[in-house]
């Protein structure tokens, strides 16, 4: 595939950015890759776990094949023991979106998070930008003095922050310090970020199905080697409390801790996985304008590929990027 003849780029036209959004084991990421490998785009992972190295097995990472046919990003950002949330995810993947568009590439979103997926989309109020000198002070003082001070001053705050989250309870002082509004009001939903033209894909399938699909899908990761990568990272610097939470991951310590028997574990953690699905399905359809497939079976995941892909071609035309052989 040829991108050395892009010319006459329209700085006016939006460009476009696709947005494949459904549950865990819908089959979006199959849907992404073929796209971006149709458009000469890349792929950017929209999900709270594949941000973790070494949590492979349990995340559907993209395979070597699918990384091969198409540049990922999102992937592989930061260790199980580090704490990642929508806020670090937001300012890494809000200069890679740039960066891709900068390359005149088509972004492809490969969404399974909604909430991070609402933040990038639509923006967030994140409060003032971080005081080098104010968080040393604060780093200095035992966190139940903190937590203390925060409870005097955002209650609200304070019972969603735990007495020992160092780094939340210096970020919520802050905030109270320098920021206009209390930490509580901060992360409102802004407007959808005008830059772009966001085009939103939903893969649906009947209730029965995915849920086959994502039975299926836990257990075979069951049988690749699951329980030996949690103790492997347990064995190394272990979990993050945003690692440790994730599904699958937090039945397998309990299994391991002997909270929990083998068969229970497997159990729990297929029931969690599918109620992630609904819950992320519900959330999903908040979104406007999403352009849903009713699919039943992944030929019709590979048609809608080869649709959108012309669509996109024909968006790009319309910038002004004519890419030969695409």
């Amino acid at each position: 595939m040829n991108h050395d003849h892009l010319h006459g780029f329209n700085p006016y036209a939006k460009f476009p950015v696709l947005v494949v959004l459904g549950p865990t084991g819908s089959g979006k990421s199959r849907l992404a890759v073929q796209v971006a490998e149709r458009v000469g785009g890349e792929v950017l992972s929209v999900d709270a776990l594949k941000v973790y190295k070494g949590m492979d097995v349990g995340t559907a990472k993209p395979t070597p094949d699918e990384l091969a046919r198409a540049p990922h990003h999102g992937v592989d950002l930061v260790s199980p023991d580090e704490i990642f949330s929508v806020s670090e995810y937001l300012d890494y993947a809000e200069a890679t979106l740039a960066e891709i568009v900068k390359r005149k590439r088509v972004p492809v979103l490969d969404a399974t998070a909604p909430y991070y997926l609402k933040a990038l989309v639509y923006g967030m109020d994140r409060g003032p930008v971080p005081q080098r000198e104010f968080r040393q002070k604060m780093e200095a003082r035992p966190t139940l003095e903190l937590h203390a001070e925060l409870m005097k001053k955002d209650p609200a705050s304070a019972k969603r922050i735990g007495p020992t989250d160092m780094k939340r309870l210096v970020r919520a002082l802050e905030i109270i310090q320098f920021g206009d509004k209390l930490p509580s009001e901060v992360e409102q939903w802004g407007e959808p970020r005008g830059n772009y033209r966001w085009m939103f894909t939903g893969v649906r399938w009947p209730r029965e199905q995915l849920y086959a699909r994502v039975k299926a899908r836990a257990e075979r990761m069951f049988e690749e080697g699951w329980l030996d990568e949690v103790k492997r990272i347990l064995g190394t610097g272990g979990f993050s409390e945003t690692a440790g939470k994730a599904h699958g991951y937090r039945r397998l310590q309990q299994h391991i801790n002997g909270e929990l028997k083998w068969d229970e574990c497997v159990r729990l953690t297929i029931k969690d996985v599918k109620t992630f699905a609904r819950k992320s399905m519900t959330f999903f359809k908040t979104f406007p304008k999403v352009q849903w497939l009713d699919v039943t079976s992944e030929e019709e995941i590979d048609r809608a590929a080869a649709y959108l892909s012309h669509e996109i071609k024909d968006m790009l035309k319309q910038c002004g990027i004519v890419a030969d052989e695409i």
